[in-house]
């Protein structure tokens, strides 16, 4: 898909988690969240008016982008190697790692780390299509172990409704739960075995003229500090040392 194309149509089509305060859709349809908001900015200054959103989960965003049910991937997707070989990514936008979600009352002493989950043996919850179910394995969480979830509001009410003792998520999503549900649940943050290695937007790797219009745009965004006060208006900062580190070197440093 070219950027002309694009132009001509008035619209561009992006496929969104359902993970506020990264990406979501409102009822009526619009959409929510940082990334969205960020390529709603960046695409108006590329001519191109309208950002249409749908919601899909993590593991459906590369086979619809690939399928072209949408011309880019608009969610806050993390860098992994396996989706570096994938698809295009921008720089990263955001910088999260894994956290646990527990209740005090249920769970005394929650695992500190992925590994201590899977030492313990203890069932938990998890996206489905998150990158933590393949890193969960890799640090010994069994898989047969794991409940999936469609969206964040559903893995928290399962862990509520006590059908799981912790919830494994991102932590930005967490903490943003955790206010929506008036502090019934508490997080473990950082996670020693998943650090923060940046998340973004991503591209068709066939579609580079319009990843480059798109990150000439995003890296003038970041260079006036517009792209930070984006992002603070979502609870979002990039640390200072990664404050300039482009997509093909955050691919470079992910395993």
């Amino acid at each position: 898909m070219s950027l002309d194309q694009l132009r001509k149509a008035g619209v561009v089509k992006v496929g969104i988690a359902n993970q506020p305060p990264y990406s979501g859709m409102n009822p009526d349809g619009s959409l929510s969240g940082f990334v969205p908001t960020l390529l709603q900015a960046v695409f108006s200054k590329l001519g191109v008016p309208k950002v249409e959103g749908l919601v899909a989960t993590y593991g459906e965003l590369v086979p619809g982008l690939q399928a072209g049910r949408w011309q880019m991937i608009g969610a806050s997707f993390r860098l992994s190697k396996e989706r570096c070989a994938q698809v295009l990514f921008t720089d990263p936008v955001t910088f999260d790692g894994g956290a646990f979600a527990y209740v005090p009352k249920d769970l005394s002493s929650p695992p500190k780390s992925l590994a201590e989950l899977g030492k313990s043996g203890a069932k938990s919850g998890m996206l489905q299509g998150s990158y933590l179910l393949k890193l969960g394995e890799d640090k010994g969480i069994d898989r047969g172990s794991i409940s999936q979830f469609p969206s964040n509001p559903a893995l928290i009410d399962a862990l509520l409704a006590k059908r799981v003792p912790v919830a494994v998520s991102t932590f930005a999503s967490l903490r943003e739960l955790q206010k929506q549900r008036g502090g019934a649940f508490e997080i473990v943050y950082p996670v020693p075995d998943d650090p923060p290695v940046g998340s973004g937007p991503a591209f068709r790797r066939e579609d580079t003229e319009l990843h480059a219009a798109f990150q000439k745009e995003l890296r003038a965004m970041r260079a006036s500090g517009e792209l930070a006060r984006m992002a603070g208006q979502f609870g979002f900062e990039t640390p200072a040392d990664l404050m300039n580190l482009s997509g093909e070197e955050a691919c470079a440093r992910v395993s």
